[in-house]
């Protein structure tokens, strides 16, 4: 969205520039003395100054919009979890839940109506719910469930789409995550359900509950959770890598009210040797 506000105002700034250009041909003192070819030239060449910039634009916001996508490693594991295949991936970032969780929802009228407030996954890590805010800027007010599958569009320009208004949000039950508190009037996700919002604070652990690493996000291709950005030897949170595994590489448990991803032992095993090994 930044990127396209950025592109568009600037575009708008060097046309109306453009005029200007012949303006300043018709006025200046010299131009004055100018054959109409001249001026007729002069214009011409400023325009063509002004398309190629236009031009340059358009490359500049195009060549930010592929800096944004994060390349890391990929592992994926072997059927019988004896081997580690480590890949270069690139990671778009339109699919990732820290992209999607606190953006604003438009319209099919491009009319900011709300923002994502949070996704609900299945246990299968498929997207059945999106948690929307009302329209207030932050979202802070109301909260309302819709169906993900149905309701949640991405155009070219990355912004969230869905076919909702303001008022839909306000004849909608309210969510809550209380599951006491659901009723008539208050919708709240099933026992098996799992708020991408929160996952996103969990760590990766191995079979004895040691931290392997953060999950520092989650991708989602077709609707459905599909990969583990995970950061590996940070400190503070700062530092380190990142990789990225397949989405049912780990299990989610959860352990005191919060969630964890568990590998099985001979997966964190690969990772750790990984980790350790000398040209990494």
């Amino acid at each position: 969205m930044k990127t396209k506000i950025l592109a568009t105002a600037s575009i708008l700034a060097l046309m109306a520039a453009a005029p200007a250009t012949a303006d300043t041909a018709k006025t200046d003192d010299s131009a004055a003395n100018s054959t109409t070819e001249e001026v007729t030239e002069d214009v011409k060449e400023g325009w063509d100054k002004t398309k190629e910039a236009v031009k340059e634009t358009a490359e500049d916001a195009s060549q930010a919009t592929q800096e944004a996508y994060r390349d890391m490693k990929g592992f994926v594991f072997s059927e019988d979890e004896d081997k580690l295949d480590i890949q270069d991936v690139r990671i778009n970032p339109r699919a990732m839940a820290t992209n999607i969780i606190g953006e604003p929802v438009y319209n099919p009228k491009e009319e900011r109506v709300g923002v994502i407030k949070d996704v609900i996954l299945d246990q299968d890590g498929k997207a059945v719910m999106v948690v929307v805010g009302d329209g207030d800027f932050f979202g802070l007010g109301k909260l309302a469930a819709f169906d993900y599958g149905s309701m949640v569009k991405m155009n070219a320009d990355g912004d969230i789409v869905m076919p909702i208004t303001e008022e839909a949000i306000e004849q909608a039950a309210e969510f809550t995550y209380d599951e006491k508190a659901a009723g008539d009037k208050m919708l709240t996700m099933s026992a098996s359900g799992y708020s991408v919002e929160k996952l996103l604070d969990a760590n990766l652990v191995n079979a004895k509950g040691e931290k392997v690493g953060d999950i520092d996000d989650i991708t989602f291709t077709d609707g459905k959770a599909s990969q583990l950005i995970v950061g590996v030897d940070k400190i503070l949170g700062l530092g380190g890598e990142e990789i990225s595994l397949p989405y049912d590489t780990a299990k989610v448990i959860t352990v005191e009210d919060e969630f964890e991803y568990q590998l099985s032992a001979k997966k964190a095993s690969l990772i750790t040797n990984y980790k350790s090994a000398p040209t990494n």
